[in-house]
């Protein structure tokens, strides 16, 4: 949900407890507020990036990819993969479980619900900031003990499957969680930029299959058992219809 949306939302439902519950609205309106202040603030993230600079040695990055609880930012270049840490999915459930406590107490359900909606805002707030130190230098450098790097020459495969990049190595599997609307988009452009040799054939395009095609497959798909019914139906005439 927007974050501007979102504190939009619960400042309307904090006019309207105004009257009945004047502490569950002063704390709706103070983390309202800070929510719409929080959207103010934080920029649109970039997606996916993909320089049309040759010469240049980022072929491509993605804004967001999830490994187990911490989330990065992707970076392709012609020689490696490399995964700069924005943050962790457990300091928001840490931030979240504060808040929420301490809206149950001034608040009720309300103010867990409240709790928890600033808690993700306040995390895309530090995610984007981080984001943005981050692509002020160079991208493809490691800065951080938590940074990820994955040379081609390591990988024996890399595979776009669902919403998840999957880098084969030899001794383990990881995937990368990114969101499904830049899946959709990024197996064409993943064929450009991953070596040859790591594509067990073309990288998996997501894109929907047209009605057509699909009809198409329905049409030209067997059904199980739909010749066996076609025999017994033989046999029940044969044997009902009397033989001229």
């Amino acid at each position: 949900m927007n974050i501007l949306i979102a504190g939009g939302l619960i400042s309307a439902v904090s006019v309207l407890l105004l009257s009945s519950e004047i502490v569950a609205s002063f704390f709706g309106f103070a983390l309202g507020g800070l929510n719409i202040i929080t959207g103010v603030l934080t920029p649109k993230a970039g997606g996916i990036v993909y320089p049309t600079d040759q010469q240049d040695p980022l072929k491509l990055s993605l804004d967001k990819g999830v490994i187990r609880t911490r989330i990065y930012t992707i970076a392709f270049s012609d020689k490696k993969l490399v995964l700069r840490k924005l943050s962790s999915v457990n300091l928001t459930v840490a931030t979240a479980l504060i808040l929420a406590l301490l809206g149950w107490d001034l608040a009720g359900p309300f103010g867990i619900i409240v709790g928890g909606i600033t808690a993700f805002s306040s995390q895309e707030f530090l995610t984007q900031r981080r984001r943005d130190g981050i692509r002020t230098g160079n991208l493809l450098e490691l800065s951080d003990r938590g940074d990820l790097e994955f040379p081609y020459e390591e990988l024996e495969q890399v595979q776009l499957s669902g919403n998840r990049i999957q880098l084969y190595l030899k001794d383990r599997i990881v995937r990368i969680v990114i969101s499904r609307k830049y899946s959709r988009i990024l197996g064409p452009v993943l064929e450009k930029v991953i070596p040859a040799n790591l594509q067990s054939g073309p990288v998996p395009s997501l894109e929907a299959p047209s009605f057509q095609s699909q009809l198409s497959l329905a049409l030209q798909r067997p059904r199980r058992g739909s010749a066996r019914r076609k025999g017994r139906l033989a046999r029940w005439f044969r044997h009902r219809m009397p033989m001229p």
